[in-house]
């Protein structure tokens, strides 16, 4: 007999990486569905989804607001979409409430009065508050920014403020001076610039940029406006330049070079600068078209990075592995901060299969690393496919809306509050495991002697299946069953030879890796597993 040797993982708040063999702790390869940060020895799965939009396919909203409702002041989320069948901005409302009519627990939006744009088309990359004007902004066939009321009572603004541009971002109103910045890009001029708002007098160029670059994204960093730029030839690197926000001077404090790839979403969290940038993928991933896409010899890639010092460095980056197609990863412009985590959308090929909805970057304290999670799926298990798109999302307490195009046509789900909302797959899959830990390799043959999955007191409708991939297999989409466990009340299931319903423990093998599949509520708290390495290395397969 060779020698047995038992792994275990009972942490799980290391996020998801890249390299399938990363000896880091509490890593994986996928992590879908399961709240891994509250608790990190326990994956808790998130609710399933419902609609959120009766009228989804109609109303195709696909940015959301939190604003002023009343003088009460009583604030409600509010969402732009469109006139039906039109391209005109038209606002909905839903109150922050359960219970009643057209509040988070329901699918239906309602309006206010005066809620409609009468002519052009509306950008969705801007949508923003700002409570010194008590209005909603946002940005009108590309030469005017259109405001909206959102009491209802003042009548829709469609030439608010002339500004001429090719392309906008989402604005921000900065703590500090409590001034409106919105950054945006007009082709003709060209013009890259910020402007601003200053309780209702605006400055369209209140700080002016390089053309050869195009401000996508800003956020708050200390007292300075971060502004995060993608060249506009799509290959160089991205920058970052921060400002003091001070229009008196033409100069900024700081200009950062940023990486390769274009750079999409900018956020600080924990007081780190935190950037996500793209190469590769479709040019539909943000409200910057400039990228020339469909060039790329290599599959997509996504890089993490941070700011330390002056210099921005790479913590994380993802391959897409692509099963016939490049350029489909999709990573839109919307983002949140919610509790110290980023939150944004994206769609990659990983790990075989094409993941999309929602993920986040944070830590789960102070001293932990920085974790990538895929917290939620679009649309429960129907994934979408890489022709499909996603259009914003929003997080309203335990409620999340996500609004995509699955098949041409437009749909928005949310948070399914129902006690029995766990019907979709919480997924988890291990990283590649060739006894390296315990001193061996992939050159050693091994055999699956037992496995378990611990769990806390499984619920009445809690089920747990545990399937695995060896050697050439892993990171397909092909997985062999070996249990399925729905025992109410278990605490932990243990396969060591044939299963019921499932197969035999693979022998012979010499790299494995696992999957877990929980539903109905089943929370993870461990994954146990014991091998025999053989007693010699085989010299020939």
């Amino acid at each position: 007999m060779g020698k047995l040797i038992e792994t275990k993982i009972d942490r799980f708040d290391g996020g998801i990486v890249n390299d399938p063999r990363d000896p880091r702790e509490a890593t994986a390869r996928i992590m879908s569905n399961f709240n891994t940060i509250s608790s990190p020895h326990k994956m808790t799965p998130y609710r399933s989804s419902e609609s959120g939009d009766a009228s989804g396919s109609t109303q195709t909203i696909r940015n959301f607001v939190i604003a002023r409702f009343d003088s009460t002041p009583t604030f409600a989320l509010y969402g732009l979409g469109v006139v039906s069948g039109t391209g005109r901005a038209q606002v909905f409302r839903k109150a922050l409430t359960t219970g009643s009519a057209n509040d988070l627990d329901d699918g239906d939006w309602t309006t206010t009065a005066n809620n409609q744009s009468s002519t052009g088309a509306t950008a969705f990359s801007l949508f923003v508050f700002y409570p010194r004007t008590g209005l909603i902004y946002g940005s009108r066939a590309g030469t005017q920014i259109w405001a909206y009321d959102p009491t209802g009572v003042a009548v829709f603004a469609d030439s608010h403020q002339a500004l001429t541009t090719t392309d906008i971002g989402q604005g921000i109103v900065h703590s500090k001076d409590d001034i409106l910045y919105i950054p945006y890009f007009n082709a003709a001029g060209p013009t890259a610039a910020i402007a601003k708002n200053n309780n209702g007098s605006w400055t369209n160029a209140a700080l002016t940029l390089p053309t050869h670059y195009m401000p996508v994204t800003i956020c708050e960093y200390g007292n300075f406006l971060a502004i995060g730029c993608a060249h506009r030839d799509g290959l160089s690197n991205s920058r970052v330049f921060l400002w003091n926000r001070d229009s008196s001077l033409a100069t900024i404090h700081e200009s950062i070079d940023w990486g390769t790839g274009s750079l999409v979403i900018l956020e600080e969290i924990d007081g780190e600068l935190i950037g996500i940038s793209q190469k590769g993928g479709t040019a539909a991933a943000g409200w910057f078209t400039g990228i020339p896409n469909g060039t790329a010899p290599h599959n997509d890639r996504v890089f993490f990075r941070k700011l330390i010092g002056n210099k921005a460095f790479k913590f994380l980056e993802l391959s897409a592995n692509h099963a016939s197609t490049r350029n489909t990863t999709q990573i839109p412009s919307y983002r949140q901060k919610v509790d110290n985590r980023l939150y944004f959308q994206m769609m990659i090929e990983l790990n075989g299969s094409v993941r999309d909805g929602v993920w986040s970057i944070g830590r789960s304290s102070p001293d932990a690393p920085l974790a990538l999670i895929h917290e939620r799926t679009s649309n429960n298990n129907t994934a979408l496919v890489t022709s499909d798109s996603m259009r914003g999302f929003f997080m309203v307490g335990d409620y999340l809306f996500q609004s995509y195009v699955a098949g041409g046509t437009h749909a928005t789900t949310k948070t399914d509050d129902s006690t029995t909302a766990f019907s979709h797959n919480s997924v988890y899959e291990t990283k590649t495991f060739n006894g390296e830990k315990h001193g061996f390799d992939a050159t050693f043959y091994k055999d699956l002697h037992e496995v378990s999955v611990m769990t806390e007191y499984m619920p009445t409708a809690g089920q747990i299946t545990l399937a695995y991939q060896i050697n050439q297999n892993i990171g397909t989409s092909t997985w062999t069953t070996i249990f399925t466990n729905s025992t109410d009340n278990s605490i932990s299931h243990t396969a060591n030879n044939v299963e019921s319903g499932g197969t035999a423990l693979p022998k012979d093998y010499k790299e494995i890796a696992f999957r877990i599949l929980a539903t109905g509520g089943a929370e993870v708290t461990g994954l146990r597993f014991v091998e025999e390495v053989k007693e010699k290395r085989y010299v020939a397969d």
